[in-house]
């Protein structure tokens, strides 16, 4: 019984924060609709592992691409930025390339987006992390290495 309890609470946390991400523009990037997600590393973390770093969710995505197709997640990500309480970007020429981003939220939790895109070759490689959590954003950007 008291496995039911705790697998019906995990899921019901899992749940939630699915939903606080579904009011974010670049939602479809995590659920592999702009880019397929067999073409993406994808982890999800929550619970105890991440409480040294301050946070309670991570959900993060990376892929590499054409410069049509990061333009066009940039985009999603730009428009959030747009909406966001508070937020950090960077671009090269007119193209986004970093993006610390603390989305406006009736909710009493600490939500943020992070997002990187360098040049490799001639794909961009791209990364894209969704935050829950306590931590603000001095901690993230000491967590954070924005090269």
């Amino acid at each position: 019984m008291k496995k039911i309890v705790v697998t019906l609470m995990a899921l019901l946390l899992l749940a939630l924060s699915a939903s606080a991400q579904r009011d974010l523009r670049c939602y479809p990037v995590f659920q592999g609709k702009i880019v397929p997600t067999y073409q993406m590393v994808v982890t999800e973390v929550r619970g105890s592992s991440m409480a040294a770093y301050k946070l309670d969710y991570y959900r993060g995505v990376s892929f590499q691409v054409d410069e049509a197709l990061a333009r066009q997640v940039a985009a999603l990500v730009e428009s959030d930025a747009d909406e966001a309480a508070v937020k950090e970007t960077e671009k090269v020429g007119d193209l986004l390339t970093y993006a610390l981003v603390q989305p406006a939220s009736a909710r009493k939790m600490n939500r943020y987006l992070c997002y990187q895109a360098r040049k490799v070759g001639e794909e961009w490689k791209v990364t894209l992390l969704y935050l829950e959590g306590p931590a603000t954003l001095d901690d993230l950007r000491n967590m954070f290495d924005k090269q």
